[in-house]
């Protein structure tokens, strides 16, 4: 289901490269970027706050984001977001970047680029980049001296998007919602 924003009337706009899941909800001011793929079950409620995801980024299963009134929740480029994970605005994260399984990120929080938030864990403050957070709430554990660390899995996520998007397992996005650039 994609729809406008029954609070203040916004629409989401989609790049017509991504691919959203039959089942996937996206309401008002949601902007989603080229070959960014969203996994069934997710969820980007835009209703009161923006919502920004970059390109090449993947929101995996049951995956929720959402923010406070005239915040933004952003979502950089290359990100992926783990199932089951929860992003909710204002909040940053960072490109190159991943949310694991069923982790949280508050309002406020910001994952630095390059940076893991392992799965289960909760942020609530603000990283560096290149760094491994984990625990309630996370903490830094180590570095990583690799800076391109998560680019190569982004990009199976977004081979794995166009073939479901090739296949017809993507939800029609209606003309007015679709960026074409």
């Amino acid at each position: 289901m994609i729809i406008k924003s029954p609070f203040n009337g916004t629409i989401p706009k989609i790049h017509s490269t991504s691919f959203v899941a039959l089942d996937v909800v996206i309401i008002g001011d949601v902007e989603i970027g080229a070959y960014t793929n969203i996994w069934f079950g997710a969820k980007l409620r835009g209703d009161w706050g923006k919502i920004i995801v970059g390109q090449n980024t993947s929101i995996q299963d049951n995956a929720v984001l959402h923010s406070r009134p005239n915040e933004v929740c952003k979502i950089g480029n290359n990100v992926r977001l783990g199932h089951s994970c929860m992003c909710h605005g204002p909040c940053i994260i960072g490109d190159y970047s991943l949310v694991g399984i069923q982790a949280t990120v508050l309002d406020g929080a910001k994952l630095g680029t390059g940076s893991v938030l392992a799965g289960g864990s909760v942020l609530k403050a603000k990283t560096e980049d290149f760094s491994l957070y984990a625990g309630i709430p996370a903490t830094k554990k180590k570095g990583y001296p690799n800076k391109n660390l998560n680019e190569f899995s982004s990009n199976l996520y977004v081979e794995n998007g166009q073939k479901f998007k090739k296949a017809g397992y993507g939800l029609k996005i209606p003309e007015e919602y679709l960026i074409n650039d």
